[in-house]
């Protein structure tokens, strides 16, 4: 940016004398070139300042906005236009341009305190002015909010009058919200560091401490200054520490997770045992920026394993068997099908747990697999069975063992079993996520090629338009063309709108200006503005309403944009001639608004997904209708941004559709 101003700045201290010689410049620009201005354009670029200026200010991607020394907005350049989303020919553009407008006078630069460094460069001081979030919405019309740091520089005549002041704009809105979420994240990681009642410590990437580990010096007493660099170590037990010592170096250089046990020595002197565990972070290169682990105190469990010292064997076998457990588990986690799942889950179990048949049912229906433990041959003895359960506590299946070699089943064999269930049962919802992720990205990619088409598709006409006018001799062919243009415009231009909608939705941007409207106006707005595509098609509409007088609390614009979309949606899946009908009631403390046709329908399948971002589209694979399919997204989100519920039935393909929107009254 700073390159930017110094050479936008030197040519306006060079070119700009004055603000009625800007002015003039603008006008020549306005007028109709002639050919030999056209031929020798780069010429003039070269010769004229003014016009190297001005294409300069124009084509620089930096925001400019030049002001009058009194604070009026004179002229404003693409890159400012781009910053606030405030284009030329709108309402607020044109507000901003006036002379209802004033910087000095604005409330929000007022109340941050940048009122009094405008004024500074106003009276002949180049000024660098503080970051502030500045939100165009409090201008009176819809704009966004932006975090921009400026400087302001007064442009002087050869005499020294100040005739402009241009401000100048740095967009740092991605840096601020990403400055804030680390700020958040640090604060995060102290308040838990505090509060846990492990050992929190960290560590530089080679192995070494360099900042205070409070948690750690609660502990063993240690004082800041001796834990620092490798001073920690001198708190272990003197036989732990060259074994910890190695595993810790081995980790650091291979930059594996570090796990261990070791005796550390508490403040008033006792040692206790404790479980360590340290993953080192990674850098944007791939280098180890910092390790944050944790001890936890593992002192009780490990005094009880050293008393069952007697239960040696018992204990070997126990580590064999969880050996083996680990060992599935790496097997079952490793795989994404739900079928091979079940095929290696019933393999792994044989060969744990020693039995002749393991079955693995999935299903939630407990008779089923009551049925399948009576029925199970008697030779086989008894059947052990432990049920699959997902992530949120409902069960999905069943795993069922029969037939044990070594004779009846043992508390232990049940722990296991249920240890591998549980496995399992992880395995099978990863397996399912994985399938809905594919199936996500499935859905993304027909959106994409969709929308590529419905974008592509303006093009022709607009570019066979185009060359229509080169050609064009008389007004009816002009016209005709401009229109053309004119339709694919607009219809692009609605495609960008539903995608922008459906955008600031999803991220939570949309603001809903709130006021107690009548039902009947919203109908009535929403009727005028599906009429023209109703019509189109010569379908037929009716409207019925039985709740004469009712309001809501809403935004008036996003409500018939929720009606409009379902007509519209209605007219399209509607084949040529069909009947739509519109019904108003009240229910309860709220009021329905249902929209019901005779069309194409939705298969049984679809029903249950009809309102998600990419399903929509595979209603019509032949996309005969248009359009991006989001706008049944788009209404659920409005419709739940007013507290309310949308919902679709459909008897089936062939059956027409009937979408209820349900609101609570005001």
């Amino acid at each position: 940016m700073q390159r930017i101003y110094d050479i936008i700045l030197q040519a306006a201290l060079r070119s700009c004398t004055s603000v009625a010689a800007f002015h003039n410049i603008e006008e020549e620009q306005d007028m109709p070139p002639s050919a030999d201005t056209v031929t020798g354009s780069s010429a003039e670029l070269l010769a004229n300042p003014e016009v190297r200026f001005r294409e300069l200010f124009e084509q620089a991607p930096t925001s400019f906005q030049l002001l009058t020394p009194a604070g009026y907005t004179v002229r404003v350049n693409k890159g400012w236009e781009e910053l606030w989303h405030i284009f030329e020919g709108s309402p607020l553009y044109r507000h901003v341009l006036s002379t209802e407008y004033n910087v000095l006078r604005d409330p929000q630069l007022q109340a941050a305190g940048i009122t009094p460094y405008l004024e500074r460069a106003m009276a002949g001081e180049s000024v660098a002015v503080p970051a502030m979030l500045y939100d165009t919405a409090a201008l009176g019309q819809p704009g966004r909010a932006r975090w921009v740091t400026s400087r302001a520089h007064p442009i002087k005549d050869s005499e020294g009058r100040i005739v402009e002041v241009m401000l100048m704009h740095e967009d740092i809105t991605d840096r601020v919200n990403a400055e804030t979420v680390l700020r958040e994240s640090e604060q995060r990681f102290r308040s838990l560091a505090m509060a846990t009642s492990q050992i929190i410590w960290t560590h530089t990437g080679d192995g070494a401490i360099t900042e205070d580990s409070p948690s750690w010096r609660a502990f063993t007493g240690q004082t800041c200054e001796e834990l620092k660099e490798h001073g920690f170590f001198g708190a272990l037990h003197p036989d732990d520490r060259a074994r910890t010592e190695q595993v810790w170096t081995h980790c650091v250089a291979t930059r594996s997770v570090y796990e261990t046990t070791y005796r550390l020595r508490r403040a008033d002197g006792a040692y206790r045992w404790m479980s360590v565990k340290g993953v080192p972070i990674l850098g944007p290169e791939g280098a180890v920026r910092e390790w944050i682990g944790a001890n936890r105190d593992i002192h009780d469990s490990v005094m009880e394993q050293e008393g069952l010292a007697h239960s040696l064997d018992r204990e070997q076998r126990q580590s064999a068997l969880l050996a083996k457990v680990a060992g599935a588990a790496r097997t079952l986690q490793t795989m994404l099908s739900s079928r091979k799942i079940a095929a290696a889950l019933e393999q792994e179990v044989c060969a744990i747990l020693g039995v002749g048949r393991a079955t693995v049912s999935l299903g939630d229906d407990d008779g089923q697999a009551q049925q399948d433990n009576e029925g199970a041959p008697g030779a086989q003895g008894a059947v052990l069975s432990v049920p699959l359960i997902d992530r949120k506590g409902r069960q999905f299946g069943r795993l069922q063992v029969a037939g044990k070699a070594a004779g009846e089943f043992e508390e232990q064999d049940e722990a296991i079993l249920v240890q591998l269930a549980a496995i399992a049962a992880a395995g099978f919802d990863n397996a399912q996520l994985y399938a809905s992720l594919r199936e996500q990205d499935r859905r993304k990619d027909e959106f994409l090629a969709m929308l590529a088409h419905e974008l592509r598709n303006p093009l022709a006409p607009i570019a066979t338009a185009a060359e229509l006018l080169k050609m064009a001799a008389s007004p009816d062919h002009i016209r005709s063309s401009s229109e053309v243009i004119s339709r694919q415009v607009r219809h692009m231009t609605s495609l960008v709108d539903d995608l922008l909608d459906v955008s600031r939705v999803t991220r939570g941007l949309i603001t809903l200006d709130k006021s107690r409207v009548a039902v009947e106006s919203l109908v009535s707005s929403a009727v005028e503005q599906s009429r023209p595509l109703v019509a189109a098609r010569a379908h037929a509409l009716s409207v019925e309403i039985y709740a004469p007088g009712a309001q809501v609390d809403g935004d008036a614009t996003r409500l018939v944009q929720v009606i409009t979309n379902l007509l519209n949606n209605a007219a399209k899946y509607t084949p040529r001639g069909g009947t739509i009908l519109l019904q108003v009631a009240r229910r309860d403390a709220g009021v329905d608004i249902c929209v019901t046709d005779n069309g194409i329908g939705i298969d049984g399948s679809l029903l249950p997904q009809v309102f998600d971002l990419f399903t929509q589209a595979e209603r019509t694979p032949d996309r005969s209708q248009g359009g991006l399919g989001i706008g049944l997204a788009l209404v659920r989100n409005m419709v739940a941004l007013h507290g309310g519920e949308v919902c679709a039935r459909s008897e089936g393909l062939g059956k027409g559709s009937t979408f209820t929107v349900s609101l609570p009254l005001a």
